[in-house]
């Protein structure tokens, strides 16, 4: 994550502001056919339930490539 914040503003400010990232998710639409996956809206709703504070940054690979189908999805604990 220290690379990818090095490169990245907004994954620098979500680092910065206390998020944890959670997982790379699909754009809705964006998934492989055929396959059942939650998309990056599934998940970030289901934190909220959970009590987070959701946000979304691009997504990278482990070599640091942009992943354009992918949003990271990033939590945070809300406040109050």
């Amino acid at each position: 994550m220290k690379l990818l914040a090095s490169r990245d503003a907004a994954i620098r400010r979500l680092v910065d502001g206390g998020y944890e990232f959670v997982a790379n998710a699909f754009r809705p639409g964006a998934g492989p056919k055929g396959v059942r996956t939650k998309d990056a809206e599934a998940l970030q709703a289901g934190l909220r339930r959970e009590g987070y504070q959701v946000e979304v940054a691009s997504a990278y690979n482990e070599t640091g490539d942009l992943l354009t189908s992918m949003v990271s999805i990033w939590r945070r604990r809300g406040v109050g």
